[in-house]
């Protein structure tokens, strides 16, 4: 095997020293806290910023992952750059570059390094080998077996999670670097050659860009993208939350949460029918917030939603179902509360009610002791209903006691109309 060009002789190599220098600067800034995360493949890049699939190779997760990956650069890429010249050497970092990092973030999450460069170099240099004489003793077989054996090694590391490895950015690089070496020393099958290396790259930019959430395969896919649609929420940017979380629902169509959040994000942007869609899409999937706000909503009518008691009823069911002490404590309220006899429910409330507080008796919630006073109220019980909300207040944070305090009179004077009705007799 060729031995690789000395240090000294870098000025003759701008491409390849240039990267590792970068390489290794961004790389040790990176370790040293400062923030480089917008060279970083994220979902940033289904929002335009392709440099990501580029920038991404230059930190590196740790020093011996440094230290591979830009030997095999200089040794691999200075060859090439001596002998096809500067321009060519750099579009081929580029094209592996965006190749791999492309076909990596449309399969997993995305990765860092110049490992997917590395085995495009790899694959090109391999085959120039075996049909340009110019590159005749550019690679031995003992080179080769490496790069094969640390493929399944990083294969394995990954799949027993003892290291992960981005293995779709070595596969995808390999596979461009043998096409392009094929394509430049087989002229007879240039354009077959060619087009197979464009269908490779034209398929990793789709599929790290409109066609990600069809094909992505690592399962996390979309939380990152819900997190920044909770914080633009947050923030009141409520048509980028829309855009964020419709992203997060494309790539996980069963994870409730982020249809209710879509939901939100749409009614706060003006959008009531869209709206009610995702949360009656998130409550068929099991979100009790969702749940409760189409009950509430089908019982009230309005925002473009018609009044309708069946489904009002049937949200509430759903609800109580969940067996949670939140869930079975709001259909309480609701049941205890409710202006709309089809839905009034004293004896349901009651039931309800005790079970939530049941579900919490080593950790009392005040809210929950005063829906079950409001139960027991209904129910013509003020004595017992007085005991709970005075347990109610005693926890009830300073914001919320005059709103129970209140609650607590009303009962109390239930309970002196009681009295003064049996001494009466």
């Amino acid at each position: 095997m060729r031995p690789p060009p000395s240090l000294r002789e870098s000025p003759q190599y701008p491409v390849v020293a240039g990267t590792v220098l970068l390489a290794i600067g961004v790389t040790l800034a990176w370790w040293a806290k400062i923030d480089v995360s917008p060279l970083f493949e994220t979902g940033m890049i289904r929002r335009g910023e392709l440099w990501r699939l580029v920038t991404s190779i230059l930190p590196h997760a740790g020093i011996l992952h440094l230290a591979f990956n830009i030997y095999w650069l200089w040794v691999f890429g200075t060859l090439i750059e001596k002998i096809f010249g500067h321009l060519t050497t750099a579009v081929l970092i580029l094209l592996f570059a965006v190749g791999s990092g492309a076909w990596e973030f449309a399969l997993a999450s995305g990765g860092v390094g110049l490992s997917g460069v590395g085995y495009g170099l790899f694959g090109l240099i391999w085959m120039l080998s075996r049909h340009d004489e110019r590159f005749k003793d550019a690679i031995d077989a003992r080179t080769v077996q490496l790069f094969v054996g640390w493929s399944f090694f990083c294969i394995v590391a990954t799949v027993t999670h003892t290291m992960p490895v981005a293995n779709i950015a070595h596969g995808a690089g390999a596979v461009l670097g043998i096409l392009a070496g094929l394509t430049i020393t087989l002229p007879e099958n240039r354009a077959p050659l060619a087009a197979g290396l464009g269908a490779v790259l034209f398929l990793g930019l789709w599929g790290a860009t409109a066609g990600r959430p069809r094909i992505n395969l690592s399962g996390r896919a979309g939380y990152e993208e819900a997190q920044w649609g909770y914080d633009a929420l947050l923030a009141k940017k409520n048509q980028e939350a829309v855009r964020w979380f419709r992203d997060a629902v494309s790539y996980q169509p069963k994870v409730a949460a982020f249809w209710y959040d879509l939901g939100v994000a749409r009614q706060r942007s003006g959008n009531l029918r869209e709206a009610f869609a995702d949360y009656r899409k998130a409550a068929e999937l099991g979100d009790a917030h969702a749940q409760y706000y189409l009950g509430m909503s089908y019982e009230a009518g309005g925002e473009g939603l018609p009044k309708d008691t069946g489904q009002a009823l049937y949200w509430f069911r759903k609800l109580a179902e969940q067996g949670d002490a939140d869930s079975l404590n709001n259909v309480a309220w609701e049941y205890a509360t409710s202006t709309d006899p089809a839905i009034r429910n004293p004896a349901a409330a009651l039931e309800y009610a005790r079970k939530a507080v049941d579900l919490e008796k080593d950790h009392p919630n005040s809210n929950h002791l005063d829906t079950l006073a409001e139960a027991l109220y209904v129910n013509d019980q003020p004595e017992d209903a007085v005991k709970m909300e005075l347990q109610a207040v005693a926890l009830a944070p300073s914001a919320e006691k005059s709103g129970f305090q209140k609650r607590l009179e009303k009962y109390q004077l239930a309970l002196q109309t009681r009295k003064l009705q049996i001494d009466g007799k």
